[in-house]
C-alpha cells in the first residue's frame, strides 16, 4: 500500500483549511454502517454468519451454497442526511438535509448441488454534505457553497461451493466504480478562497471478496468470515481555484484544470456467529475490521495547472483503523413475520487534530436498527422493511492538526446524523 500517498475520490474535497469528505459522514470511513439490504439493516448488518440468498454477493459469498432456490432481489435505500461544524472556520453551522439514493440489484442461480453463482449490482459507499453561502476571508471574502457528493457504486460476480452440510467457501469478483462531485471554501490569511474538484470518476476492475461459513447440524447456530481486499482507484476530473483578490492571492487562479486523484477502499474483515437462543428467538453478534490507518495522506495532480500548482495538492489525514460492533435479535413467534431490532457502535476513524468540516465526525458513533420481514405468494415472494438512525456528536473537538502545509483544523462543535429507510423484494424461484 503506498501510506504516504493514498487518497480517494471520496476524499475528492478540501480546501486550504481542507475538508474531504468520507464515504460515509456519519460513523466514518468511507461506508455506512448499514447499507441496501433491508433484512440485514434491521440485523445491524450482522449478516456474514447466517446470510444465504442473492445478498452474500456482498455479506459473505459463502452463503450462497447453502441458499435453498435461485433469486433475483430488488433493494432500495433512500438516505437523508446532515452534517454540522464550523465551515467557516469560526461558527457552527447546520448543513442543509441531503438526500442520497441508494439501493440494489441481486442474484442467485444455483449451478447443481455444490456449486452456486452469484451476481449483483449495488451502492457500496458515498458521502453528502452541505452548507449554503459559506462566506470566508476577513479582508477579501468568498461565499460560496461548501458541499460533497460522492457515489460508489460495486458490481459483483461470486461463486461459492458447498463442500459439506456445515462448510461452504465462496467469492465474489468486484468492479468498483466512484464519482465525486466537490465544492468548497476557506480562508487562506485574510484571503477567502474556493476550491472545487468536479464531475471526478475512476474505476478499479480488480477486487475481491472471500468468504467461508459453517452452519450446525440443526441449523440452531453457525459462524462466518468474509473478507474484502483493498482497492485502488484513479479518478479523473476538472480542478477549479478562485480568490477572493487575487492580486494578494499566492496561488493563480484557474478553470476547467484537468486533475487527477487517487482513491483506496480499505481492506476490511468481518466475523460473527449467530445463535437460536429458544425456539423463536436469534441473537447475531459481529465485528467489522476496517483498516484506514493506511490513508494517511491524500494527493492531488495535474499536468495542466499553472505555474502556481494545484492549490490542495496534499492533504494529511493520518486516518485510525476502524471497528463496527454490531449486535441484534430476531422474532419469528409471529406467523409469517420476522421482527428484527439491532445496535451498532463503530469507533472512529478521524482524530480529533484533523477534523474538518465535511470529514466523519471525529468520535465514536451510534446506530440503531429496526425492521421486520414477510413472505408472500406462496412463500414466493419476500418483502423485508428496515429504518436505521445514525447519530455522533463531539462538542470539544481541539483541531490543531497540520491538515495541508499552510493550515489547521478547525476546534468546535462537529455533529453528524442520518436517517435511511430500506426495502427489499427477494423472489425465489
Amino acid at each position: 500500500m503506498k501510506s504516504p500517498t493514498r487518497s480517494s475520490p471520496f476524499f475528492l474535497v478540501s480546501t486550504l483549511a481542507v475538508a474531504v469528505s468520507s464515504g460515509h459522514a456519519v460513523a466514518g470511513g468511507f461506508e455506512k454502517a448499514t447499507l441496501w439490504d433491508a433484512e440485514y439493516s434491521a440485523l445491524a448488518g450482522a449478516a456474514v454468519s447466517s446470510v444465504d440468498d442473492s445478498s452474500a454477493i456482498f455479506f459473505n459469498p459463502a452463503g450462497m451454497a447453502f441458499a435453498e432456490s435461485n433469486d433475483i432481489a430488488l433493494h432500495v435505500s433512500p438516505t437523508f442526511t446532515q452534517v454540522n461544524g464550523p465551515a467557516d472556520g469560526n461558527t457552527f453551522i447546520e448543513g442543509e438535509t441531503n438526500f442520497s439514493p441508494a439501493g440494489g440489484l441481486t442474484g442467485l442461480y444455483k449451478l447443481n448441488d455444490k456449486f452456486t453463482m452469484g451476481y449483483g449490482v449495488y451502492a457500496s459507499g458515498g458521502a453528502a454534505a452541505k452548507y449554503e453561502d459559506v462566506t470566508v476571508g476577513s479582508l477579501a471574502s468568498v461565499t460560496d457553497d461548501y458541499s460533497t457528493d460522492i457515489k460508489i457504486i460495486e458490481a459483483g460476480l461470486g461463486l461459492s461451493y458447498r463442500i459439506n452440510r456445515n462448510w461452504s467457501v465462496g467469492g465474489t469478483y468486484r468492479l468498483t466504480y466512484a464519482t465525486a462531485d466537490i465544492n468548497m471554501v476557506s480562508a487562506l490569511g485574510p484571503v477567502g478562497v474556493a476550491v472545487g474538484y468536479n464531475d471526478m470518476s475512476g474505476f478499479n476492475t480488480f477486487g475481491v471478496r472471500l468468504g467461508a461459513m459453517y452452519r450446525s447440524d440443526d441449523n440452531r447456530w453457525g459462524w462466518g468470515i468474509n473478507y474484502r481486499s483493498e482497492v485502488d482507484i484513479e479518478a479523473d476530473g476538472k480542478a477549479s481555484f478562485r480568490s477572493g483578490s487575487p492580486s494578494i492571492s499566492p496561488i493563480d487562479d484557474y478553470s476547467d484544470v484537468d486533475a487527477t486523484a487517487e482513491t483506496a477502499l480499505p481492506m476490511q474483515i468481518s466475523t460473527g456467529i449467530d445463535y437460536q437462543v429458544a425456539p423463536h428467538w436469534t441473537l447475531f453478534g459481529e465485528i467489522t475490521y476496517s483498516e484506514y490507518s493506511n490513508n494517511e495522506q491524500i494527493k492531488f495532480t495535474s499536468d495542466d495547472a499553472p505555474a502556481t500548482g494545484l492549490a490542495v495538492p496534499a492533504i494529511n489525514t493520518n486516518w485510525e483503523d476502524q471497528y463496527n460492533y454490531r449486535i441484534a435479535a430476531e422474532y419469528t413467534g409471529i406467523e409469517n413475520w420476522a421482527l428484527r431490532a439491532g445496535y451498532i457502535y463503530t469507533t472512529a476513524v478521524v482524530p480529533e487534530e484533523y477534523a474538518a468540516p465535511t470529514f466523519s465526525t471525529p468520535s465514536n458513533a451510534h446506530s440503531f436498527t429496526l425492521g421486520a420481514g414477510t413472505s408472500i405468494l406462496d412463500g414466493q415472494v419476500d418483502l423485508d422493511f428496515a429504518a436505521v438512525y445514525d447519530t455522533v456528536e463531539n462538542d470539544d473537538v481541539k483541531g490543531g492538526g497540520d491538515l495541508t502545509d499552510t493550515t489547521t483544523s478547525y476546534p468546535g462543535k462537529y455533529e453528524s446524523s442520518s436517517y435511511s429507510l430500506h426495502a427489499s423484494a427477494t423472489y425465489r424461484f
